[in-house]
């Protein structure tokens, strides 16, 4: 039995049953996109950044896509052996629906607050810096599974993107995802702008000890690129404020180690232990 996902563009977006070639080739875009990560998931158990499809995988994870029907403007994309991909997808957007169907805002500090409030708990001896390797062999089950639902999400978002857009007046869009079963998810401008705030929410995860050679930093921007010397990947590191900034900054330009407690980005509850964008906390001993 067949398994499809289908877009439903109905509002303003439409033109006698027609869309415009940036929304059509953007929304399939960011749909096959959202397709490939769900993919990836399925087939290694996890999903972490720069995970990549290979040659070999696409036909496992090509859709059709039908002739355009009228009724709006709907696009179904078709597949004879995607229903896991399409019950994948369904489980990571039905949450995030759940949520953007709830009342109330969703208020957090900033993330500099959050790094002051980090440095806070360790002073006071509240919390303490775990070891990289602890995190790399124990993320927990909620961390592999919530960072695949966020790059599915975000694809998912890129699509809705064109609901958000002033240009697009008053436009809906229906997502109909059929797998295992029937979902629908059903977005409007303000749907879809609460969508982007819920999954693109930001908040500053536990301290984690790091031991990293600086490749580069950026004063202005405050943040930086390292290479942890634990698994030598290359990731981001991002600062609160300046005086933070110039305690890493002696380490740019030479071999040294920077040994220093760092705290990951976590991004709609998730966070890519190998190689995702951390905050500086301090160095070790000071």
């Amino acid at each position: 039995m067949s398994s499809s996902l289908t877009l439903h563009f109905d509002g303003d977006i439409v033109s006698n049953h027609f869309v415009s070639a940036r929304t059509l080739g953007r929304s399939l875009v960011h749909t096959q996109n959202a397709v490939d990560r769900a993919f990836l998931d399925l087939k290694y158990g996890n999903l972490w950044k720069h995970a990549r499809m290979k040659a070999d995988d696409y036909h496992e994870a090509d859709f059709i896509a039908l002739y355009p029907e009228e009724g709006g403007f709907v696009q179904k994309l078709l597949s004879d052996s995607g229903k896991a991909i399409v019950d994948r997808i369904s489980s990571a957007l039905g949450p995030a629906m759940d949520r953007v169907l709830q009342e109330g805002e969703e208020v957090s500090d900033s993330l500099q607050q959050q790094v002051t409030n980090r440095k806070n708990q360790i002073e006071n001896g509240v919390i303490e810096p775990s070891s990289f390797q602890y995190i790399l062999e124990n993320p927990g089950n909620h961390v592999v599974r919530g960072y695949a639902d966020r790059s599915i999400n975000r694809e998912i978002d890129q699509v809705l993107s064109m609901i958000r857009s002033q240009s697009s007046g008053d436009s809906l869009l229906e997502i109909t995802a059929e797998g295992s079963r029937t979902e629908k998810y059903q977005f409007n401008r303000f749907r879809s702008v609460r969508f982007h705030s819920i999954i693109s929410k930001r908040q500053i995860g536990e301290p984690v000890i790091y031991v990293a050679r600086i490749r580069q930093l950026d004063r202005q921007l405050l943040n930086g690129k390292i290479v942890n010397q634990e698994n030598d990947k290359t990731l981001t590191i991002r600062f609160a404020d300046d005086s933070d900034f110039l305690k890493a900054h002696p380490y740019l330009g030479n071999n040294d180690e920077m040994v220093f407690i760092g705290a990951p980005i976590i991004e709609y509850g998730a966070f890519d232990p190998n190689a995702g964008d951390i905050y500086f906390i301090d160095l070790m001993g000071s």
